[in-house]
């Protein structure tokens, strides 16, 4: 299979404790041929991938409402008009995987995209191998008087010219996540799994809660609660959160960004001050807070590597994240 693209895809985003060449710096090409380890390395003409994929047989479309790609040298040139109140941006590529259409693999994340809202932003993505038919989800998000909006989704389907390479997915579906939990602190262990290379890789990993242990409901069940950044690891053992969602108090939760103006506004007798002062503490020692104040009994976590990619410019500018890794649910109380 061609190796096709990295979370982080936070991420992601994908695996914590790889039990077999976690350095991956040996028997680089012999894990290809396991039915196990997910190689999540970046590689160019490596093995003959399975063209069996619906994508081959897909129509061309390189040009959206506000998209247009061009397959260049390097690899794939994206063009995209940005509204005046764009704040975010995602290109994701979409693949199938053993029954799983168009299940999102690698994503890249433009940052600070408010800077060049209003404009044509264009850069080059080149996790790409000459040849190959690729599928993408282009996202974007406006932000007007605090009101986040996604706009529809476009679909990108281009053949790449050249490019450094991509990821093979092709094992993503063993199981590669273990979770447990004391009661105080989760723990995360990736089983066979082989991180991206690159500058500044890391995990970032994704905690939900539910009442069913049998089958994720994300419409009506699921919710997310919190969430842990921090450096590669085979295992990840914290109370410490990046971020997280109090549902202790529906009417007033803690909050999980920044929102000065909506919090200073309400007459609740709360100051940004001391409602920023209770969740930093929350968040450092805070899990067991975070997981209880959903009043859910079963626990499951979202794994995926973020890294960059050195060949691109100002390679900082850009957060990819490996495909989602999950964990298996876990009834807890």
């Amino acid at each position: 299979m061609k190796i096709r693209n990295f979370v982080f895809g936070i991420a992601f985003i994908c695996a914590i404790c790889f039990t077999s060449c976690s350095d991956g710096s040996s028997s680089s090409d012999s894990n290809d041929t396991s039915s196990r380890v997910l190689d999540l390395r970046i590689k160019k003409n490596g093995v003959v991938h399975n063209s069996s994929r619906s994508i081959e047989n897909a129509a061309e479309i390189t040009q959206t409402d506000h998209v247009k790609a061009t397959a260049v040298s390097g690899g794939i040139q994206f063009e995209i008009s940005l509204p005046e109140n764009a704040s975010y941006l995602e290109i994701r590529r979409l693949e199938d995987i053993e029954g799983m259409e168009d299940f999102w693999t690698t994503r890249c994340e433009p940052q600070n995209i408010w800077y060049y809202a209003g404009q044509t932003y264009t850069f080059v993505y080149p996790l790409c191998e000459p040849g190959e038919k690729y599928k993408f989800n282009i996202g974007i998000e406006t932000t007007e008087n605090g009101v986040t909006t996604t706009l529809p989704e476009e679909i990108i389907i281009i053949i790449a010219t050249d490019g450094i390479g991509d990821i093979n997915y092709s094992n993503l579906t063993s199981r590669h996540i273990d979770l447990s939990y004391d009661g105080t602190k989760p723990t995360v262990k990736v089983l066979n799994v082989i991180p991206p290379e690159g500058e500044n890789v890391k995990t970032r990993i994704g905690y939900y809660a539910q009442n069913s242990s049998t089958g994720s409901d994300w419409k009506n069940d699921t919710i997310w609660f919190g969430n842990y950044v921090g450096d590669k690891s085979e295992t990840i053992s914290s109370t410490e959160l990046y971020n997280a969602k109090d549902y202790t108090d529906p009417k007033n939760p803690v909050p999980c960004s920044k929102d000065k103006e909506t919090y200073i506004s309400k007459d609740n007798g709360n100051t940004w001050e001391n409602v920023t002062e209770k969740y930093q503490e929350l968040l450092k020692t805070g899990f067991s807070h975070f997981f209880e104040s959903t009043n859910k009994s079963c626990l499951l976590a979202q794994y995926a590597y973020t890294f960059e990619v050195n060949e691109m410019e100002n390679p900082e500018r850009y957060v990819w994240r490996t495909a989602i890794l999950d964990s298996d649910i876990i009834k807890v109380k």
